[in-house]
């Protein structure tokens, strides 16, 4: 092949251009042209070929002659796999990777390195196949490619074998192979420092499988890809691959499939794009498969993929499956490899969203402090995801492959979890001083002694919804579920939590009714005070009833004073909230002796408000008042942490007895006491009762701002409470006459009391719109 500098100095000498003028015209540089054309740089960029062409008089085949001089030898013939025919999206990914690669966000004198990491099936080497299909034409020296097989058969390629492969791609016949990895990694190293290349090396097994095959040169650029997040790789920029988004999973499924199969029932099609946690492989699979049963309908193959116990024999035989894929990336042969493997199973046990480290540990019956480095080899595996610390997360399909590994006598696992759950329950209740003299054991704390209060709470804020669900299980023995619900109705009702506070104890009660030998004789009336709790919170006063004066008779005065005393309290409330006001104020009364005699300054207190709440409802401001004041007062000396639990109810019974000024002032007053608790849940409380207080007031600018701040503080996280506020804040908005967001408030309310069961639902139905079906 012609070398470009005769090529150039022929056709500037025929011009008559020096080569300070042909500088001059193109914008190149004299001493590039100099360089160029005393041979000591053979291939110049193509935006260089282009000025000079440009700056030059020649015609068609001049011009083809020159550009053709300056085009480097490709390496070898086209190495890449074959590309994906079906394959879709990852246009935001594809366009990462690309401008990296092309010099986008280079370090000037720095190879540039992607590493693409991901799950087996999510598609890893099909982008890098079709980004580097895509740059291929601006490496002028070529792609170079092998796969290093660091997850299959036959166990992953050493790097002497994958520096052989690529230099043998540039062309070397060498009559002696490289005896070390260092020779063969210099000679490769040399041969790229003149080229420009894109090295893609797939399925990498470790960094120390890749870093002697990396080029020294900014001229080349590297796209690894691994199962394995290769953390410590120099200088890479890293991309996980998650799997596709619904909207694409969509399309890879109709490709697959069929569009007309597919679009004749696009409801079941989705279901099988969930069912397959939208992973390419097994969308693939499972469009094949729908493909080639022409009898099947996409209904029929969503139904065998909901049937967890086959879905994996759906997804693919048993080498080339969905199954497989999985197993590959858990085969590894490194020590921790074989102890990641083995607790694998047990923790596809776990049956919520998240696992956390304390579940896990108690799954595999090991050390939190072995298990934690075990689990974050499982997420550099990607076998797991780990978006906080601590806690992970399975991709559907492999948590159903981690389950068939599982025993077959699960019991032993989940009654260590569901021991767990006891501990947190009752050691939050322990640190927040309630008195367990009736009804606790030192041993269910057993190994959470040490953990302090807020501590506990967040991760039962974490957990709550793991432990309702083992709650409902009708394997968890009877004993173990009320002890459950005895530890955890302190933490619903600091919560707010009504709707799941209600349901475990339900469960209890239901086991109590069973079983009344299956607890402590205390634990009847204590659950039954704390429902009444939750239904009086969900406006269900007369459920509350029942189970107060249910309570007081499994809790007589000479047996459990202080629980008798103070259902005896919480009666009177709830009396007061149905009108029954005279027996609500004896019992009030009553309570307050009552507290007096046991020495609860909490149940005093509260004495004081039943008090207070009575009189407002018969029209005695004056009492009220000094009966809240000294509700607070007693709080205040004696248990001053849980005083912003009580400051909202007081604004919720002014408003009940007609004084939505009362209420407003009291409201706005202590909610810097409210606020210094830290506490959202009755940060938004406060908020909200304030926010009616001021819509009642006709103040509807100040409500709205009230509940917005509201809603921001729990939006998520309470459904009961959002389903309030929202309620409120569709009411000030359309006091405001924005009628439009007020009806958008309602609706977002009337779906959140619908999902909680919660009776306000039906008080919503004449304030959406016509077309809210009730």
């Amino acid at each position: 092949m012609t070398e470009f500098g005769p090529v150039l100095r022929r056709f500037r000498k025929a011009a008559g251009v020096s080569q300070e003028g042909l500088a001059g015209v193109s914008g190149v540089s004299v001493e590039a042209i100099k360089t160029l054309e005393a041979g000591r740089r053979r291939y110049p960029r193509a935006q260089t070929v282009e000025l000079l062409a440009d700056s030059l008089p020649l015609d068609a085949d001049e011009r083809a002659e020159l550009m053709a001089a300056a085009t480097r030898p490709k390496a070898g013939s086209d190495p890449l796999p074959v590309d994906v025919v079906d394959f879709v999206g990852r246009a935001e990914q594809i366009a990462e990777v690309s401008d990296l690669l092309s010099g986008g966000d280079q370090t000037p004198g720095v190879v540039v390195i992607t590493a693409i990491a991901g799950m087996g099936g999510v598609g890893k080497t099909a982008l890098a196949v079709r980004v580097a299909r895509d740059l291929a034409s601006r490496f002028a020296d070529g792609v170079l490619y092998v796969n290093l097989r660091g997850f299959g058969v036959g166990g992953p390629m050493t790097p002497l074998e994958a520096l052989s492969a690529l230099l043998q791609q540039l062309g070397f016949a060498l009559q002696r192979p490289p005896d070390s990895v260092e020779e063969a990694a210099a000679l490769f190293r040399t041969a790229c420092a003149t080229r420009n290349l894109l090295v893609v090396l797939d399925n990498a097994a470790a960094v120390e499988q890749v870093v002697p095959l990396l080029p020294g040169t900014a001229t080349c650029a590297v796209i690894v890809t691994s199962r394995r997040a290769l953390v410590g790789l120099p200088g890479a920029r890293p991309l996980e691959l998650g799997v596709l988004a619904e909207d694409e999973a969509m399309a890879l499924l109709t490709s697959a499939a069929g569009r007309e199969r597919v679009e004749r029932d696009p409801q079941a099609a989705l279901k099988v794009v969930a069912l397959c946690g939208s992973l390419p492989l097994a969308l693939r699979i499972a469009g094949t498969r729908l493909a080639a049963e022409s009898t099947w309908t996409v209904a029929d193959l969503a139904r065998r993929l909901a049937d967890e116990s086959v879905r994996l024999d759906v997804l693919g035989a048993a080498e080339s499956g969905v199954r497989a894929s999985i197993a590959l990336s858990l085969a590894g042969a490194s020590a921790q490899d074989v102890a990641a493997a083995e607790l694998f199973g047990l923790l596809g046990l776990h049956e919520g969203d998240e696992l956390d480290l304390k579940v896990a540990a108690r799954l595999v019956d090991r050390p939190e402090a072995e298990v934690e480095p075990l689990l974050e080899h499982l997420v550099d595996l990607h076998l797991l995801e780990s978006g906080s610390p601590r806690r992970y997360q399975f991709h559907d399909l492999v948590r159903t492959y981690a389950r068939e590994l599982a025993p077959a006598d699960r019991t032993a696992a989940r009654e260590r979890v569901l021991a767990l759950y006891v501990a947190m329950a009752w050691q939050a209740r322990v640190k927040l001083g309630v008195s367990q003299a009736f009804w606790y054991d030192e041993q269910w704390t057993a190994g959470v002694e040490h953990l302090e209060f807020d501590e506990v709470m967040a991760w039962l804020d974490a957990e709550a919804g793991d432990i309702l669900a083992a709650a409902r299980r009708p394997t968890t023995p009877r004993g173990t579920l009320v002890n459950l619900a005895g530890g955890m109705m302190r933490f619903w009702i600091i919560r707010r939590r009504h709707t799941e506070g209600t349901e475990l104890g339900e469960l209890a009660l239901a086991a109590l009714r069973d079983d009344p030998t299956c607890a402590s004789v205390f634990a009847l009336s204590r659950i039954s005070y704390h429902v009444a709790a939750h239904y009086s919170a969900r406006s269900d006063s007369e459920t509350a009833v029942t189970h107060l004066r249910a309570a007081i008779a499994a809790a007589p005065m000479e047996t459990d004073p202080l629980n008798n005393v103070a259902c005896t309290v919480t009666l009177a409330q709830d009396l007061e909230r149905l009108g029954q006001l005279d027996e609500a104020m004896e019992l009030a009364r009553s309570g307050l002796d009552g507290a007096l005699q046991v020495a609860s300054e909490i149940i005093e207190s509260d004495a004081h408000f039943s008090i207070g709440s009575v009189a407002g409802r018969l029209g005695r401001f004056a009492e009220q008042d000094q009966a809240f004041d000294l509700a607070a007062a007693t709080l205040r000396r004696s248990r001053p942490e849980i005083l912003h639990l009580l400051l909202p109810d007081i604004g919720a019974s002014y408003l009940r007895s007609g004084r939505p000024e009362s209420a407003r002032t009291w409201l706005r007053d202590h909610l810097p006491d409210t606020k210094r608790s830290g506490d959202n849940n009755a940060i938004a409380e406060h908020l909200h009762e304030l926010g009616v207080a001021e819509t009642a007031l006709k103040a509807h600018d100040a409500a709205r701002l009230a509940l917005t701040e509201a809603l921001e503080l729990i939006q998520g996280s309470n459904d009961d409470l959002e389903a309030q506020i929202r309620h409120a804040l569709g009411t000030a908005l359309s006091g405001l006459g924005e009628t439009e967001p007020a009806r958008e408030q309602w609706r977002l309310a009337l779906e959140l009391y619908r999902r909680c069961g919660l009776p306000q639902a039906s008080e919503l139905l004449e304030l959406v719109d016509d077309g809210e079906d009730g």
